[in-house]
């Protein structure tokens, strides 16, 4: 069974990940349901965040793959399973590569990671 820490966390990440899809200068279809986010952009591309709890785990799904992050308390960041990089920061240049938006953060999320 997951954390308690776990299931802050990814509800916090997933807020704040709605939160900004929401203010982008594009007319993004979100839609969640049952720990998943699909997010559907104005060109065509999809991204799909989706909670694992049983591996404590954040995935998303984008056009550049599947990618796993696991929560780091110490850092107070989701990092990739493969290649430790910050989830924050790579959504950030992910959805740039793959829409041509720019994703901002509220508060301190993702600075420093």
């Amino acid at each position: 069974m997951a954390s308690n820490e776990y299931f802050e966390q990814i509800d916090e990440t997933f807020e704040a990940v709605e939160t900004a899809l929401e203010r982008l200068p594009d007319d993004v279809d979100i839609r969640c349901a049952e720990g998943v986010i699909n997010a559907t952009f104005s060109n065509g591309v999809v991204f799909v965040f989706s909670r694992q709890p049983p591996a404590e785990q954040l995935w998303l799904a984008t056009p550049g793959g599947g990618f796993h992050y696991l929560w780091h308390g110490q850092s107070g960041t989701w990092r990739d399973t493969k290649s430790d990089e910050s989830f924050h920061e790579f959504l950030v240049a992910e959805l740039e590569r793959h829409t041509g938006l720019q994703l901002r953060w509220d508060g301190d999320e993702g600075n420093g990671d």
